[in-house]
């Protein structure tokens, strides 16, 4: 089993927290991108660190992805289905839409016999299989 990393510790070092608890945060992080140590990073947390990072610490959100994309290059950080997240995170990069439809979107992409079901007609724009229910 890998252990799991939670929202918080991603944060502090992204915001490159000085707070005491931060105190290794580098060395962590610097034993995950060389494969030293192994995470698994569950998608519900790195939702919760877009939410966090751009509600509360108001980072612009081109500056969030491509953090993100950097921090799933680290060789010890590991998340399913990591081709449609970087997906998710380049069209949010690219695109004027929320996160969710971002990653809606990667996943239609590719798998595009799949069917979304929405009102949404901003769907439209990416060729995508969108139906109203």
């Amino acid at each position: 089993m890998i252990p799991l990393i939670d929202t918080n510790v991603i944060v502090r070092f992204l915001i490159g927290d000085q707070n005491p608890k931060s105190e290794g945060l580098y060395d962590f992080f610097s034993s995950l991108e060389r494969g030293e140590k192994r995470v698994e990073l569950k998608m519900i947390v790195l939702f919760q660190v877009i939410f966090v990072l751009k509600s509360f610490y108001k980072v612009p959100k081109l500056l969030i992805a491509q953090a993100l994309i950097d921090l799933l290059s680290y060789r010890g950080i590991k998340i399913e289905k990591k081709k449609i997240v970087l997906k998710m995170l380049n069209l949010w990069k690219e695109h004027p839409i929320e996160i969710v439809d971002c990653y809606l979107l990667a996943l239609l992409q590719s798998h595009p016999e799949n069917v979304l079901y929405s009102y949404d007609h901003d769907f439209d724009k990416f060729r995508i299989n969108r139906k109203e229910p």
